[in-house]
């Protein structure tokens, strides 16, 4: 069983030495996206309320200009803009890395683990975990 604690110091060190230097761009991509968020949502909130005066408040006599209107069009292009700005993560990792960092570690350890402990007591003890 001293191998447990060797895998788990093993997965520590690994994800540390992979994810720890992206803790750096924390600071800078919390900031990034704040200031995204504002500067877009300003943006944003400008063309809506101009797009509002003109095809709903004043928009009598002009429906068939509406339909070839390019403001429709920018709308929806500032729209897929802002969503990207708002998908920005301080942490640049998400979970689909991570869990595939974990299992590149563990993957090769089976071998060491089913030396070590018959692979019926693994299969016990996985079914036990999951249930």
């Amino acid at each position: 069983m001293n191998f447990k604690i060797d895998a788990i110091v093993l997965l520590a060190i690994v994800l540390i030495g992979a994810m720890g230097p992206l803790i750096l761009f924390v600071p800078k991509f919390g900031r990034l996206h704040r200031q995204g968020i504002l500067q877009y949502g300003t943006l944003g909130q400008l063309h809506s309320v101009d797009f509002h005066k003109k095809w709903i408040l004043n928009r009598k006599g002009h429906d068939e200009e509406f339909l070839t209107a390019p403001e429709i069009s920018t709308l929806t292009d500032y729209d897929s803009s802002y969503e990207n700005v708002e998908k920005l993560q301080p942490f640049p990792v998400d979970r689909g890395a991570t869990v595939g960092l974990v299992l590149a570690i563990v993957i090769p350890l089976l071998p060491v683990v089913l030396a070590e402990i018959p692979f019926v007591t693994v299969v016990k003890g996985l079914l036990a975990a999951v249930k």
